[in-house]
C-alpha cells in the first residue's frame, strides 16, 4: 500500500495561517490589571469621578482597575506619567482643565503635549463654576458688579487659587469680555479665599460649584453666573454669563480620560465606548450631581475638539493677562 503524500497546496495553506495567525501567548484585551493616574488628591472632584469609573469600570472589564493619585509638579504629574507610559491600555489618566489646557501655556517646559501625546477616550464630566461675590457688596448681578467696577476700575478685587489657575484665568477673560478692571489677590487654599471673600476682604471669586455651593446656601456668599454654557440642574435660578450680558461666553471645569498616543485604535475604542456607557449611567450620574459635577460622555472626537478649543482660550488668557509661565 502506497502512502498518501500531503497535497503541496494544504501545507501551503498551513503556513499561510502561522505566518498571519496571533501569537498563541496573545490574550484578550484587558488581560491584567488596569492604573488610572489622577495628579489631584483623594477627595477632589476629578479623583471622585476617576474612582467612580474605576468600580465601574472593573465591573465591565473583570480586571481589577487601580486609581493612582501621582501628586505634585503643579497638578500634571499624572498625567506627565500617562504621556511617557507604555501604548498598551494599561495606563489610563483621568485628567481635568489644568493638565490638559491650562499647563500648556502656563509651564515652559511642561513634559508633553495634550493635543499630541493623548488619544482621548471620553470626556466624562464637566466640573462647573461660578463667579461669586460677598455679600458685603450691594451687586446681586454680575450686569451690576460690571456696573460697580467700570464707576470704581481698579478698586475691586477679585480672588482666585493662585496665579496661573482655573480661577486666575477664568476671570481674566471675563475682565476682558466686560472690559473692566479688577486687581487680582491669588490665594493658597480655597478656604483662606472663602474666609476672605466672606468678611468682605476681596469683592469676588471665580469658584468650583461644588466649593462654593455651601457659602451660596447659608447667605454668605451670593452667585452671580454660571461660567459654563446651560445653566445648571443643581442651581436652575443662576443665569450664565452668556445669558447676563455676554453671548458665547463658556469656560468651564471638566475631565476627560486620556491614554498615551500611541495606543491601539481597538483598544481606545473598547475603553471610550465602556466610558461613555458607564457615566451615562443614572446611578453614576446621580452620585456625579451630588458632588457637583455634571456628567457628559463625549465621544473621543469631541473631547479631542474640546481639549483644542480650551488650549486657545487659556494662551488668549495668558497673553491678556501678563502671566509669565514658570
Amino acid at each position: 500500500m502506497r502512502e498518501q503524500g500531503i497535497p503541496a497546496a494544504l501545507i501551503g495553506a498551513a503556513l499561510w495561517l502561522l505566518a498571519f495567525a496571533p501569537p498563541m501567548s496573545a490574550q484578550p484585551y484587558p488581560a491584567k490589571p488596569i492604573q488610572l493616574y489622577v495628579s489631584f488628591p483623594a477627595g477632589s472632584g476629578i479623583d471622585f469621578t476617576a474612582r467612580i469609573v474605576a468600580e465601574k469600570l472593573r465591573e465591565r472589564l473583570g480586571q481589577p482597575v487601580v486609581v493612582e493619585n501621582r501628586l505634585g509638579a503643579g497638578a500634571v504629574l499624572g498625567a506627565t506619567y500617562v504621556a511617557r507610559a507604555a501604548p498598551d491600555g494599561y495606563s489610563i489618566a483621568v485628567a481635568g482643565t489644568t493638565e490638559l489646557a491650562v499647563a500648556i501655556s502656563t509651564r515652559r517646559n511642561l513634559g508633553y503635549d495634550p493635543e499630541r501625546d493623548f488619544a482621548p477616550l471620553a470626556m466624562l464630566v464637566d466640573v462647573p463654576q461660578w463667579i461669586v461675590a460677598g455679600t458685603q457688596i450691594e451687586a446681586r448681578t454680575l450686569m451690576e458688579l460690571v456696573s460697580v467696577a467700570r464707576r470704581q476700575p481698579g478698586r475691586l478685587t477679585f480672588a482666585s487659587y493662585g496665579q496661573g489657575t482655573l480661577s486666575h484665568l477664568g476671570q481674566e477673560l471675563f475682565k476682558a469680555a466686560a472690559a473692566i478692571e479688577l486687581l487680582h489677590v491669588p490665594y493658597k487654599t480655597g478656604p483662606q479665599a472663602h474666609a476672605d471673600l466672606i468678611g468682605g476682604r476681596v469683592t469676588v471669586l471665580w469658584d468650583s460649584v461644588a466649593a462654593a455651593l455651601p457659602h451660596v446656601r447659608a447667605g454668605k456668599l451670593r452667585a452671580l453666573a454660571v461660567t459654563a454654557a446651560a445653566r445648571l440642574t443643581q442651581t436652575p435660578d443662576t443665569p450664565t454669563v452668556a445669558e447676563s450680558g455676554y453671548p458665547g461666553f463658556e469656560v468651564s471645569g471638566w475631565a476627560a480620560a486620556v491614554a498615551p498616543a500611541a495606543t491601539p485604535k481597538d483598544i481606545t475604542q473598547r475603553l471610550g465606548v465602556e466610558l461613555r456607557f458607564i457615566v451615562s449611567l443614572p446611578e453614576v450620574r446621580t452620585r456625579l450631581a451630588a458632588a457637583g459635577l455634571e456628567a457628559q460622555g463625549a465621544s473621543p472626537e469631541a473631547t479631542r475638539a474640546r481639549i483644542h478649543a480650551y488650549v486657545g482660550k487659556f494662551a488668549e488668557a495668558v497673553r491678556i493677562s501678563g502671566f509669565q509661565p514658570d
